[in-house]
C-alpha cells in the first residue's frame, strides 16, 4: 500500500510541476528550467520502478519498459541542453530509441496473450501511411518551415510513433479480452494516443514560426507528455 501511495504522489507531483516548468523556460531554456524538467522526467522512471517492486517481479516486458522510460529521461535531457548541435540530435536520438522499446516491449506483451501475432499487419502499415500523409498535407496548408536536412528523420520518426500506437491499441485490446485489469486498456491506449499528441505539438512548436512562443501550446506539450509517461511506465504493474 505504501508503494500505491508514493506512486500517486510522485504521478501528482510531476504534473504538478509542468506549469512551472513551461512557465520557467518561456523565454528559453534556464538551468532552472532543467532542473524542473528532469524532475519530472526522473519522476516518471520512478514510477516504473515502483511498479516493478510493487510486482515483486522483473519480466522481460518490464526491463524493455523501463528502457523506454530512461531513453525518454535522456531525450528530456538532451533536447533541452540544445547546444552544441549534437545535443538536439542525441535528444531525438533518444525519443526514437524510447518509441522503439516501446514498440518493443508491446510486441513482448502481445506475444504473452497471443502468441501468433504479426509483427506488423496490413492496417498497421495502411495506419501509418495515412498519418505521415496527413503531417504532409498539415506542413504545407500551415507553411510550416521544416529544414530539408531533418525532413527525412522526422517522418522516419513519425512512422515509428505511429507505430508505437499502434502496439498500444492491440496490447490494450489483446490484454482485456484476456481478462486482464481493465486499465490496462485505457493505459496503453490513452499514454500512447497523448504521447502522439505530444509529439505533434512539439512539431507546430518547432516548425511553425508564428508557435514558437505560445505558452498555451507549450502548457499542452507538457502535460501530455508527462501524463503519457506516467500512463505506459504503469503498464509495468498490471502486464
Amino acid at each position: 500500500m505504501l508503494l500505491k501511495i508514493l506512486t500517486v504522489i510522485i504521478s501528482l507531483v510531476v504534473i504538478g510541476i509542468t506549469y512551472f516548468y513551461v512557465d520557467a523556460q518561456k523565454d528559453g531554456p534556464t538551468p532552472k528550467s532543467l532542473a524542473i524538467k528532469m524532475v519530472g522526467a526522473t519522476g516518471y522512471v520512478a514510477v516504473g520502478v515502483l511498479c516493478v517492486l510493487m510486482t515483486e517481479e522483473l519480466t522481460q516486458f518490464d526491463k524493455i519498459m523501463l528502457g523506454a522510460l530512461i531513453c525518454s529521461w535522456i531525450g528530456d535531457l538532451f533536447l533541452h541542453i540544445r547546444k552544441p548541435v549534437i545535443c538536439t540530435g542525441l535528444g531525438f536520438m533518444g525519443f526514437l530509441s524510447s518509441h522503439v522499446c516501446f514498440i518493443l516491449a508491446y510486441l513482448n506483451g502481445i506475444k504473452v496473450f497471443n502468441p501468433d501475432s504479426k509483427f506488423i499487419s496490413l492496417p498497421e502499415i495502411l495506419t501509418i501511411a495515412a498519418a505521415l500523409i496527413a503531417f504532409l498535407v498539415y506542413i504545407k496548408i500551415k507553411k510550416m518551415s521544416l529544414p530539408a536536412i531533418i525532413t527525412v528523420p522526422v517522418f522516419i520518426y513519425g512512422a515509428v510513433i505511429t507505430l508505437m500506437m499502434c502496439k498500444a491499441v492491440i496490447l490494450g485490446f489483446t490484454a482485456f479480452n484476456s481478462s486482464v485489469s481493465p486499465f490496462v486498456l485505457v493505459s496503453s491506449i490513452l499514454g500512447a494516443l497523448l504521447f502522439v499528441m505530444s509529439d505533434f505539438s512539439i512539431s507546430i512548436l518547432m516548425f511553425n514560426q508564428k508557435q514558437k512562443k505560445n505558452f498555451k501550446l507549450k502548457l499542452f506539450n507538457m502535460y501530455t507528455f508527462f501524463a503519457a509517461e506516467i500512463l505506459l511506465a504503469s503498464l509495468i504493474y498490471f502486464i
